[in-house]
């Protein structure tokens, strides 16, 4: 699926530099500490192939480069998880934190603190080049205290929605924000999620509940890696930039998956995707018939 999607930007050259940024990203969201030296190779690639100089050569090496991420055994989104513990504690929006919590947090700071380009090559290269991957290529390296352990638990199914997998309608799209207004609203088959938000005052619901659904299903990765208590202090931060407390958060997180695992969520998608773009079919193949 990732080398028959990369195909498709052949055509438009235009975008490579995009694409390279995204590859990037990707690389260190997606495979992280599970292979820190595939995630630094993928920036480095970007920085040495510039698309305006390797021309064509640009989809072999990206095919390359998501070949090799995609044969991997396991992956991991720590680096994420560290994006956004430290953008929380930038802004000042952490909850009462534990000890461990403190050291997880330093840590994580201390990773953005020390890049100082004076004090080895290395460092100076991450400092450089970290916009590529939006800010988490200083976190290569990062390890904490703790022993990486495997999730175990089942990945979602999904289908097919207009030739993207569904979890790929996310609320990074218009067709998932849609998506995510009709269960806060109340979607058959999911009225116990507009209840809840009946019943709670939550900041940004459309926000929470994308954000919620992100872990319950689209950013899941067979075989991931994960720092135990790195996951709990995350899904706490979250709780508490939405103004909740650890339980509902909890109970957020079992109606969306009993949602998911029942279909509810691919059906309310594939009606969103049929009202925006099933009549743009029908346009097109009445104009291709005249």
């Amino acid at each position: 699926m990732a080398l028959r999607l990369l195909s498709a930007i052949e055509s438009m050259p235009e975008e490579y530099v995009y694409f390279w940024r995204r590859l990037c990203v990707i690389a260190c969201e997606d495979v992280g500490p599970a292979d820190d030296v595939l995630a630094s190779f993928v920036a480095a690639c970007s920085t040495v192939f510039p698309p305006r100089k390797t021309g064509c050569d640009n989809l072999r090496l990206m095919g390359f480069l998501v070949d090799q991420m995609c044969d991997l055994s396991n992956r991991s989104r720590i680096y994420c998880s560290y994006s956004g513990i430290e953008s929380a504690a930038l802004k000042s929006e952490l909850p009462n934190l534990s000890l461990e919590d403190e050291s997880i947090v330093a840590a994580i700071l201390q990773s953005g603190a020390t890049l100082d380009p004076t004090e080895n090559r290395w460092r100076e290269w991450k400092k450089k080049n970290d916009w590529r991957a939006e800010r988490l290529l200083h976190f290569v390296g990062l390890r904490l205290p703790f022993q990486m352990t495997t999730l175990s638990t089942p990945i979602p199914s999904s289908k097919l929605l207009f030739d993207l997998p569904s979890y790929c309608y996310d609320m990074h799209t218009r067709v998932g924000l849609k998506v995510l207004q009709r269960l806060v609203r109340g979607a058959t088959g999911a009225e116990e999620i507009r209840e809840f938000f009946q019943r709670n005052e939550i900041r940004n619901s459309h926000r929470a509940l994308g954000t919620v659904l992100f872990y319950e299903e689209g950013g899941r990765i067979g075989g991931e890696l994960v720092y135990e208590p790195l996951c709990c202090l995350e899904q706490r931060v979250f709780a508490h930039q939405y103004g909740m407390d650890t339980h509902r958060w909890s109970k957020m997180r079992h109606l969306v998956r009993k949602a998911v695992s029942e279909g509810v969520i691919d059906r309310v998608r594939e009606e969103v995707l049929r009202q925006h773009y099933g009549q743009a079919e029908l346009q097109l193949i009445a104009t291709e018939g005249a």
